[in-house]
């Protein structure tokens, strides 16, 4: 144990799990309670402000009141509901896909369901290849170690790379594409149009991940995939709940078939139970309302883009970021930490990124908007953070 403990030291890199708000006071203004201190917080998901919507609230607490604490069990056995099941067909038509069902954290999701998607033998594994872009999320990544399947990393949106690979493997049946819509750390998008060209080109499956384009992008803010409408049945989308849609959880859309498998093979969702009536409720409510909230949607990402110009007009580079997640990257990680501090003591909580979560030389302090900032809280940030940089 000793041993341990000194090569995690040695690292530099110790993640702690850091206290907020525990008295129970509430913050609903985008702000946050860290170390006795109110702080504006720029590193929430709660992209739309939903997680202390009224309404929402309302109908977490009569599910609650209505089903109970919890469904003590898997959907499989005793924890499924008919309203869980109308939620999924919302889902369903809005995503433009056959079928839908709800799992529980994101993580959980990425890695159970891709196994099943890439398994085409029911059960038993059958040679397949993976195409996953090099910096997707890390539970893309376990999932596809988890397959068994052979893995092949393109680079990051580079879609020529992705192409050369698929030429180089097109004897292989049995291929899978995954990418996330929007990436998670650097704010980029990818760009559909060519994933799907060459899903199709190359008779491979699509596995899009939108948990943090859900909420945001979209004529209804059900991500980059809706954008055009497609009818592969090849494709298959997922999404979560606890960003834009201030509950937890997550969901796959995809055709009839494959919903199917997943019910009969997924483990993350045989095994677990189902999520409770508490969220649930959350959840129906907030695919309500998301689909009406364009003019926050274009409030926010008009404020992200307020933040990169700002940025950039001042000689700071910042990568191809269209949404809401803007990284601020620095090769020296004490430099993250020091700046990440004295935001902190000027009233703006934001936390380091560090490797292995990103690459090496790449530690950054992740912003992450959400319609709770305003312009003139953007103004105060680069004035500290531009004061201090240097």
């Amino acid at each position: 144990m000793k041993n341990l403990n000194t090569n995690i030291k040695n690292l530099r890199k110790l993640r702690k799990i850091f206290l907020i708000d525990d008295k129970g006071k509430k913050l609903s203004n985008g702000k946050i309670i860290f170390n006795k201190k109110i702080l504006y917080n720029f590193s929430s998901n709660d992209y739309l402000g939903l997680s202390y919507n009224k309404e929402i609230i309302n109908s977490s607490v009569k599910w609650t009141k209505k089903f109970g604490s919890s469904l003590s069990s898997s959907r499989l056995i005793s924890g499924n509901l008919n309203l869980i099941e109308h939620i999924e067909k919302k889902i369903s038509i809005l995503k433009n896909k056959e079928r839908t069902i709800i799992m529980g954290s994101g993580f959980q999701c990425n890695s159970t369901v891709i196994p099943v998607v890439i398994d085409n033998s029911l059960g038993k594994v059958k040679e397949g290849i993976i195409f996953t872009d090099k910096l997707n999320h890390s539970s893309i990544y376990h999932g596809c170690v988890l397959s068994r399947q052979k893995i092949l990393r393109y680079r990051h949106l580079d879609y020529n790379h992705l192409e050369d690979l698929l030429k180089k493997n097109n004897k292989i049946n049995n291929k899978l594409i995954v990418s996330e819509t929007v990436f998670s750390m650097d704010g980029d998008i990818c760009n559909i149009d060519s994933l799907r060209f060459l899903a199709k080109k190359y008779n491979s499956i699509l596995y899009l991940d939108e948990a943090h384009a859900s909420g945001i992008f979209g004529p209804k803010g059900y991500g980059i995939s809706t954008l055009k409408k497609n009818n592969n049945p090849n494709e298959i989308v997922i999404g979560t709940f606890s960003k834009a849609f201030g509950s937890y959880g997550s969901y796959v859309s995809c055709s009839k078939q494959m919903k199917e498998k997943i019910i009969n093979f997924c483990a993350g969702l045989i095994y677990s139970t189902a999520l409770p009536p508490s969220v649930l409720g959350a959840i129906s409510k907030s695919t309500d309302l998301v689909p009406r909230m364009k003019k926050e949607r274009e409030k926010l990402l008009s404020v992200s883009r307020y933040f990169v110009n700002k940025i950039r007009r001042k000689n700071f580079y910042i990568p191809d970021t269209q949404s809401q997640i803007i990284p601020l990257i620095f090769k020296d990680i004490k430099k993250c930490d020091y700046l990440s501090k004295v935001l902190q003591d000027n009233g703006f909580y934001i936390l380091p990124i560090k490797p292995p979560t990103v690459p090496e030389g790449k530690s950054r302090l992740r912003i992450s908007l959400t319609t709770l900032i305003s312009k003139k809280n953007i103004d105060k940030f680069i004035d500290i953070f531009f004061k201090f940089v240097s």
